[in-house]
């Protein structure tokens, strides 16, 4: 079983120092065997993986992920160019797979985390 944590830091945005807001996501294997996991990060319409607005959405597969092993990863939020005054949804999705490939899913986490942006 994949225990998922995740964190923003600064909790808020704001918009007129257009600075990005760290996304810490956190996955640990508490399972006696190695799994295959995939995560899918979807950011929504006003926010962004990349200064220039074009990558709202980031995955990364994982082949193996060894028992007790713990993987943290660091994502930069930046807003896009029509990004309002507004409370935005960070969705993130992580999916333990079977049969060797990726195209079967075994379980799926959901978490989602709540920006205000000022």
């Amino acid at each position: 079983m994949i225990d998922l944590r995740a964190e923003l830091s600064p909790i808020r945005m704001v918009l007129a120092r257009r600075e990005p807001v760290e996304l810490m996501v956190e996955l640990n294997n508490n399972s006696n065997k190695p799994q295959m996991v995939s995560i899918e990060l979807y950011a929504g319409d006003e926010l962004a993986f990349d200064k220039g607005g074009r990558m709202n959405f980031q995955s990364k597969k994982i082949t193996e992920f060894k028992a007790g092993e713990r993987l943290r990863d660091y994502y930069h939020i930046y807003p896009k160019t029509n990004a309002t005054y507004s409370i935005q949804t960070i969705r993130i999705v992580v999916n333990e797979h079977f049969n060797g490939s990726f195209q079967y899913v075994q379980s799926k986490k959901v978490k989602e985390l709540t920006l205000r942006v000022d």
